[in-house]
């Protein structure tokens, strides 16, 4: 098939344009930005930006997309909050943009991404997808907007777009702020990690590749519910203080200082149940925490990020 991959450079669309290249789809990565030709004649780079819809319908129509996976956008809370207009304008209007370019060329599947972000606080043991969403950020409020368009459109247009309420992705790549991350990072170059509280702050995680696998997944299953929305998850749920045990076990000269209790301003959810997208997209995460800290572990001491 020829998948269209908006953000195709960014953090997840890099993984997810490999992963189609390998399965030998044809991949149109379209990003805002100039890119020289990748050596697989495959992979299609168009500059475009996403709120140009003629753009976008030009770019579907000569190459003949099939389906959407749809990246691009402003993709953490805490940056929202220094720049909330330009969150919306990115993850609200531009993926509008994309839904309304896919209704007039006849795309019906399209994958977006929605984000533990837009349930704000679910303090319940298990978290699955009829829990109220009530976001606290503009970055959530743009998710669970995106949501709601997508219904909209699945509804209205007869359209099949799915999103994925992915948690916190972790793993080589990763630039957002994020705080195995950065423990890693002080760990790594014997500086000192401290936070004034946050180690009993749990955390739904995902691996990068486990994220990416759902994804593919969701690109190409056939459906049995009527669901548009899914939790992603690789299935654990740790807290901070266990995620930095994990890291000095690996490095026994880490030196962390974290207080407990919850980070402040962060959201606290329950354990993110994947029910959902097993039964109904064929997901099943296969890197274990202990694994994907590792690998985390390995690449950041080689990398920067």
């Amino acid at each position: 098939m020829n998948i269209m991959v908006t953000g195709g450079k960014g953090y997840m669309g890099r993984y997810i344009v490999e992963e189609l290249l390998k399965e030998g789809h044809t991949v149109i990565n379209y990003n805002r930005d100039m890119s020289l030709p990748f050596e697989n004649p495959k992979n299609i780079f168009v500059i475009g930006e996403l709120n140009d819809i003629p753009r976008l319908i030009t770019t579907i129509q000569e190459h003949k997309v099939d389906r959407i996976i749809h990246t691009a956008g402003q993709s953490h809370p805490d940056i929202s909050l220094v720049m909330p207009v330009g969150t919306v304008e990115a993850n609200t209007m531009g993926l509008l943009s994309v839904f309304e370019a896919a209704r007039l060329t006849g795309i019906k599947r399209i994958v977006c991404y929605s984000s533990d972000a837009a349930y704000g606080h679910a303090k319940v043991d298990v978290v699955t997808e009829d829990q109220p969403l009530c976001p606290r950020t503009p970055y959530g409020v743009t998710k669970a907007t995106a949501e709601m368009m997508a219904r909209a459109y699945n509804w209205s247009f007869g359209m099949d777009i799915i999103s994925l309420r992915s948690c916190a992705v972790y793993g080589p790549g990763q630039v957002m702020p994020e705080f195995a991350r950065d423990a890693i990072k002080a760990a790594v170059a014997g500086e000192k990690y401290s936070l004034p509280r946050g180690r009993d702050q749990k955390f739904n995680m995902v691996f990068i590749t486990d994220v990416v696998n759902a994804s593919i997944k969701a690109c190409f299953s056939e459906k049995r519910s009527d669901l548009s929305a899914y939790n992603i998850s690789s299935g654990y749920q740790p807290t901070f203080g266990e995620i930095l045990e994990i890291i000095q076990k690996n490095i026994p000269t880490a030196d962390f200082e974290v207080g407990p209790g919850d980070i402040e301003g962060w959201d606290v959810h329950g354990f993110f149940s994947i029910k959902a997208a097993e039964e109904d997209l064929g997901y099943k995460p296969e890197v274990s925490l202990e694994q994907g800290m590792k690998l985390y572990i390995d690449w950041l001491t080689a990398h920067t990020f």
